[in-house]
């Protein structure tokens, strides 16, 4: 088997002599993976699968990855329905070409290893040992700068295997339920569009990071050149099912904060410069306020993304 994957990816190797070289491998049980191999398609023996016609990284600056949890479950379902639909096929995630791609396609591949196989990170970097460094590029900041600082493989996927760990994240019981373990994956999708809220649930019962919204009168959001803001009575109404008690702004006022105490949610405001390390004071007025409090904490910044996840992120560590 393995010479006959050999054979065909010579067979599709592209003409150019600066093209990177082809390869078709198989990294587990009819599971393969192949990149520059223009002329694939599906045969008797191989299922052409391209699942990122349907899932695509809509990144701000120059970021390019990782998917979030949405395309995590998504992939998930559409390579084992591939692999229930052609039993006798060896299913093959025919990578576009560049090494970006092949680093979303392998941390896909990962992913599923790990949430739907219940493999551990070890495992699935063993899986992939094969390929080279060279042809992967870490995850960068959603900047256009020089980063200073990458994410690997193997964080993300030892995220989501700490996840699994703390029982947030877990296999659905039933085939048809969007509930793995403390997150529902039909709401996180919903909620996750920047046209519904733009906002994630990042520890269940615990913070809800999002977009910090602006004051806008009476409405509840506008659209500028398709692009959404909200109010914060916007958010108001929404967090209030989800247990929201108290709002943290760590960037520059744009609304009133009136808007969340008329609706029963403490407002703190803890500003720090974008695109720096928050300072000491701050961390502690972060970790004593979320100590202090009964119910959710919903965290903003600009974006909702920087300021707001490193936080956050160290109250977790």
């Amino acid at each position: 088997f393995c010479e006959s994957l050999h054979a065909m990816a010579n067979a599709m190797a592209p003409t150019s002599s600066s093209a990177s070289a082809p390869f078709l491998h198989e990294v587990l049980d009819r599971i393969c993976i192949g990149q520059y191999l223009p002329d694939f398609k599906s045969t008797q023996k191989f299922r052409c699968f391209r699942p990122q016609t349907r899932l695509k990284y809509d990144g701000f600056c120059d970021d390019f990855g990782p998917m979030n949890f949405s395309a995590l479950v998504q992939f998930s379902h559409l390579i084992e329905e591939e692999l229930r639909a052609f039993p006798s096929c060896r299913v093959v995630f025919a990578v576009d070409a560049g090494r970006r791609e092949l680093t979303n396609a392998v941390f896909l591949l990962g992913a599923y290893l790990i949430l739907r196989r219940e493999m551990q990170t070890d495992d699935v970097l063993a899986i992939f040992s094969w390929l080279k460094e060279s042809s992967l590029e870490n995850f960068r900041d959603a900047t256009f700068s020089q980063p200073d600082f990458l994410l690997t493989l193997k964080d993300c996927w030892r995220g989501l295997e700490c996840s699994k760990l703390q029982g947030w994240v877990s296999q659905p019981t039933l085939k048809t339920s969007a509930k793995w373990g403390m997150i529902d994956v039909d709401e996180y999708t919903h909620w996750d569009d920047p046209l519904n809220g733009d906002f994630h649930v990042v520890v269940p019962n615990k913070f809800i990071a999002f977009r910090g919204p602006k004051e806008m009168g009476a409405k509840l959001y506008t659209d500028t050149s398709g692009y959404r803001q909200f109010s914060p009575e916007y958010y108001s109404r929404i967090f209030r099912d989800l247990g929201v008690t108290t709002v943290i702004r760590l960037n520059e006022t744009e609304y009133d904060a009136a808007s969340f105490l008329a609706s029963g949610i403490a407002h703190h405001d803890l500003h720090f410069d974008d695109c720096t390390a928050p300072p000491a004071h701050i961390v502690s007025r972060f970790l004593a306020i979320v100590d202090a409090t009964e119910g959710v904490v919903a965290v903003h910044c600009k974006a909702g993304l920087g300021r707001t996840g490193t936080l956050i992120a160290l109250y977790m560590m």
